[in-house]
C-alpha cells in the first residue's frame, strides 16, 4: 500500500491531518485577504466619494467586483477537466481574459491623469503586454498543448512494441540497478 492510500483510509493519520490543517489555513488566509480587500475598497470608495470623484468610485467598484468575478471564474475553470473542450471553458477563458484586461487598462487610464507621459506609456505598455500574454495563455497555448497531447497519444499508440511484451517497470528496475 502506498502512503497516500493509507492516509485516505485512516482519517486519523498524520498525512491527512496535515492536509486538512493546510486546507483550513488556506481558507483562513483567503478570508483575511478578502476582508482586507473589502475594507480597503470601502475606505477608498468613501474617500473618493467625499472628494466628489464619482468616476473613481465607479472604477473602484468595478475593480472590486471584477476581481471576485475573475477569482470565481478561475476556480470554476480549474475544476473543469483539462482534456476536454467545451463552450463553458471558452466562455470562462474569455471572461477571465476580458475582465483582467479591462482592470489593467482601467488602472493605466486612472493613473494617466497625474503621471508623466513616459510613465503613462509604460503603464499602457505593461497593460498591453499583460493582456497579450493572458490571451496567449488562455487561447493559443492551451490549443497547442491539447494538440501536443493528442499527437503524443497517437504516436505512442502506433508504436511497434507488442503490448504483451511491454513491461512498464523496466525503466524503474534499470534505475534501481544504477
Amino acid at each position: 500500500m502506498s502512503p497516500d492510500h493509507c492516509s485516505i483510509e485512516n482519517p486519523a493519520s498524520p498525512g491527512r491531518n496535515r492536509r486538512s490543517i493546510c486546507s483550513e489555513s488556506l481558507r483562513f488566509t483567503h478570508a483575511i485577504a478578502y476582508f482586507h480587500l473589502t475594507f480597503n475598497t470601502i475606505g477608498t470608495v468613501y474617500s473618493a466619494y467625499t472628494n466628489n470623484d464619482i468616476p473613481m468610485v465607479a472604477f473602484i467598484v468595478f475593480v472590486y467586483f471584477g476581481y471576485f468575478t475573475v477569482d470565481h471564474c478561475l476556480i470554476v475553470f480549474n475544476r473543469l477537466p483539462s482534456d476536454e473542450e467545451s463552450p463553458r471553458k471558452v466562455l470562462l477563458r474569455a471572461t477571465i481574459w476580458s475582465l483582467t484586461s479591462a482592470i489593467l487598462f482601467g488602472f493605466a487610464y486612472q493613473f494617466s491623469t497625474f503621471m508623466s507621459p513616459v510613465v503613462v506609456l509604460t503603464m499602457y505598455g505593461i497593460a498591453t503586454a499583460s493582456s497579450a500574454i493572458l490571451f496567449y495563455v488562455h487561447f493559443i497555448y492551451d490549443a497547442r498543448r491539447g494538440c501536443y497531447y493528442k499527437s503524443f497519444e497517437i504516436l505512442s499508440s502506433t508504436g511497434s512494441t507488442d503490448r504483451d511484451d511491454f513491461d512498464p517497470d523496466h525503466d524503474i528496475r534499470t534505475l534501481e540497478k544504477v
